[in-house]
């Protein structure tokens, strides 16, 4: 048993393959593994690595789309003793470069289709990347080293390196929609103050069967998938990538108990053709973030699950190392939501407050920006001071969105502080149209952004995609909004489209859809 003192993250796994090695721990298209099978592949490759001279203090990317190996070698490099830095898989070339230079990674490990994303410039330079690594692929590449031929001549690695609780275990690139991606520093502190404690707030144990479509790149999968299979020994049935009609699939064929998803996805599922009442009764629990749960969508959700099926949702962030809030949701009898637009209570361990301009917390009921506070919070930017001084600040990381929290603790986003409008002095914030109009029958995505006004600074624009067949006008959006809320907050114009963009998560892109509107006319 590993010393209780070292905070390594494959621990877990050694514990799963010591309790449960032949229970299966991922299944993947028609393959199964199990715990045991999974830490001996983890043992060669961590071998292979530490051959290749990678150990504590080794700051490594993975660019490794969502398979098994990915975990392999996740883990190999916690064993290591290694700083992991997940890559985004659709990173172009400048972006990895950036994400490269900006988190100092000595090396960087690509699956073999994903090499020619790795320009040769950041191979030959005098940079920090000292070393190239493909896996999937046995042959030899220029300017590369195979990960399967190292293998061939390791010895396995079964001594877990010693890590401390302050040391940097995982640097995560945030999402570069809001400009260039920063690499956040996750200590084994955050991790077991949050990732740890997650699979008891959300009621997953070994019985349960994980469900993941989500990208392993992503705090949310890194959290919910790998890390809730290692930490009870559940299932995790992994898919290459979200596609409707493989989810359906994928929890009918292997029952299914526990899916994390974005709203959008959520949608696209309830959109599948075919998919009947009960459809996807197997499933138990169902934990969404990102976005707002809309009325109609929560309907149809619980409508194909099982009635004593759990919608969760919840807040949090890269920089608290996952999630800050949590609650169940439900629909009254009149079809809508309890509690409005909710994310929950804060989660134990940590402290959730509002705060003003000038740094004072304000009384329950009074919107600010929304501070954390724990052992979850992440260390700081990597090599930015600027940066992680503006975003922590006193002990409190400052979140960037903006929301109340009620006398019984309940918190609510009113919006990302970034994308308040401010039409004639007046703050508009997107969330309050987006779920007007979300109403409308027929209506599956709605984003609310800002154009520029000659007159008024900014004016409200609404982006629409609708369900196929549906019938809806730009005239039938600007009547209900007319209905619901304010003259000031009205869309100016609304734009329909057959799906709004989207990051790899399924989280809408308001940046994409602020290009369009600034984007020059043929």
């Amino acid at each position: 048993m590993p010393d209780q003192a070292n905070f390594n993250r494959a621990r877990h796994l050694l514990e799963r393959a010591r309790d449960s090695g032949n229970r299966t721990a991922i299944i993947y298209g028609h393959a199964r593994i199990t715990f045991s099978e999974l830490a001996d592949r983890v043992f060669l490759a961590a071998g292979a690595l530490r051959d290749l001279s990678i150990g504590p203090g080794s700051r490594v990317g993975i660019m490794v789309p969502s398979e098994p190996e990915f975990i392999v070698v996740q883990q190999a490099l916690f064993m290591l003793g290694a700083t992991v830095s997940p890559l985004n898989i659709y990173y172009r070339p400048g972006e990895l470069a950036h994400a490269i230079a900006s988190c100092a990674l000595d090396v960087v490990i690509l699956h073999d289709d994903l090499r020619d994303r790795l320009p040769p410039s950041v191979r030959e330079d005098a940079g920090s990347l000292r070393l190239a690594i493909l896996c999937g692929n046995p042959q030899e590449r220029h300017g590369f080293v195979s990960l399967e031929r190292a293998k061939l001549s390791a010895t396995p690695q079964t001594e877990l390196e010693h890590v401390g609780i302050a040391d940097v275990v995982l640097l995560l690139n945030t999402s570069a929609t809001t400009g260039k991606s920063k690499g956040v520093m996750l200590t084994a502190l955050s991790l077991s103050a949050n990732y740890d404690a997650t699979p008891g707030w959300l009621g997953l144990t070994g019985e349960d069967v994980i469900l993941c479509a989500l990208p392993l790149y992503n705090t949310f999968g890194l959290n919910q998938c790998i890390n809730a299979m290692l930490l009870t020994g559940a299932m995790l049935v992994l898919l290459p990538r979200f596609e409707p009609e493989r989810c359906v699939q994928a929890i009918q064929r292997h029952g299914c108990t526990f899916m994390p998803a974005v709203p959008t996805m959520l949608q696209k599922i309830v959109d599948h053709p075919g998919l009947r009442p009960g459809a996807l009764h197997t499933l138990k629990r169902i934990m969404t973030g990102g976005a707002p749960v809309p009325s109609a969508l929560l309907q149809r959700v619980l409508a194909a699950t099982n009635p004593e099926a759990k919608i969760l949702t919840g807040y949090g962030l890269t920089e608290a190392a996952a999630l800050v809030t949590l609650c169940e949701v439900h629909c009254n009898s009149a079809g809508e939501i309890e509690r409005g637009k909710t994310i929950g209570r804060v989660l134990d361990g940590m402290e959730l407050e509002a705060m003003d301009e000038q740094g004072a917390l304000l009384p329950r009921g009074t919107p600010g920006e929304f501070v954390i506070k724990g052992p979850n919070v992440m260390a700081g930017y990597y090599n930015a001071p600027d940066d992680t001084a503006q975003a922590l600040k006193d002990g409190w990381l400052h979140t960037g969105d903006v929301g109340i929290i009620e006398t019984d603790g309940f918190a609510y986003i009113v919006d990302r502080k970034k994308d308040v409008i401010i039409r004639g002095g007046q703050n508009i914030y997107p969330a309050d149209i987006e779920e007007v109009i979300y109403g409308i029958d027929g209506v599956t995505e709605v984003a609310v952004v800002a154009q520029e006004d000659d007159v008024l600074g900014e004016v409200p624009v609404a982006f629409v995609a609708l369900a196929d067949n549906a019938k809806v006008t730009s005239a039938d959006v600007i009547e209900r909004c007319a209905e619901h809320i304010a003259s000031y907050k009205r869309p100016c114009a609304v734009h329909f489209l057959e799906e709004l963009p989207k990051g790899p998560t399924g989280k809408i892109l308001r940046r994409g859809l602020r290009d369009l509107l600034t984007a020059p006319t043929a």
